[in-house]
């Protein structure tokens, strides 16, 4: 099923929708969004704060959260499950938490041990699994995730640092996104092009498509790749951009 549209989280705590009929809303988080997930359906949205506080927009729905924790670190994101209703969180650490439908899986790493920080979590297209990356590209895969190589197989990853990581509908490949735009394929990822063919741009999200991708920048422009649809962006409306789903 193809996603509707997508939403974008600006560095003030707005949350930006856009598909056919846009629209915007400021959260009620009590401290900084950091992170934000999509429903299966594109209708909802989960937002996190740094404080392991959860937010539901829309189909989504809140089934518990981080903020009676004392967190030894901050919570860096948030993925749904795309069956069922559940979605799980880490920190900084690699640490995951699970509620809902999200099952938990044993042997969660402590990346930072390694001096990276971790940045992602992405759910197995079939809700049994899921990779964990730092910022270095380093991949950890659990459950039905499978592994397809890391950042270090392309370049060096002590020269970048990686922004965001998207899987493919099949979950036989994914995609490493660094801050200048450079995007690079590990599997069956198809490489269509990156932002860099432009120039170096501020990148900080990436959206994967069936039949492309989209990248986006920290003014909030929405660059596309492949046969996918650009609804808009929040562009000249002088805000930053930190998080996209």
């Amino acid at each position: 099923m193809a996603l509707p549209g997508y939403w974008i989280l600006t560095t003030n705590n707005r949350l930006l929708h856009f598909t056919s009929e846009s629209g915007q809303l400021d959260l009620e988080l009590s401290s900084d969004a950091v992170a934000i997930a999509s429903t299966r359906d594109g209708q909802g949205c989960l937002a996190l704060s740094k404080g392991g506080e959860v937010e539901a927009i829309g189909t989504a729905r809140t089934l518990g959260d981080l903020s009676a924790i004392s967190l030894t670190c901050p919570a860096v994101d948030i993925t749904a499950t795309p069956v069922g209703v559940g979605y799980w969180i880490i920190d900084a650490e690699g640490s995951v938490f699970s509620f809902g439908n999200a099952p938990f899986l044993e042997g969660i790493p402590q990346v930072s041990t390694g001096s990276a920080r971790a940045i992602r979590i992405e759910a197995a297209p079939d809700g049994n699994g899921y990779w964990i990356v730092d910022e270095r590209g380093a991949v950890y895969c659990f459950g039905s995730a499978e592994f397809h190589g890391t950042l270090s197989d392309f370049t060096d990853p002590d020269s970048v640092r990686v922004v965001d990581f998207a899987v493919t509908p099949r979950g036989d490949g994914y995609f490493f996104l660094t801050s200048d735009g450079d995007l690079y394929p590990a599997g069956g990822a198809a490489y269509l092009g990156s932002p860099t063919q432009w120039g170096r741009v501020d990148a900080v999200g990436l959206l994967g498509r069936d039949s492309g991708y989209l990248v986006v920048d920290s003014r909030g422009a929405v660059m596309v790749f492949g046969d996918v649809a650009n609804f808009g962006s929040p562009v000249g409306l002088g805000l930053s951009v930190r998080a996209v789903a």
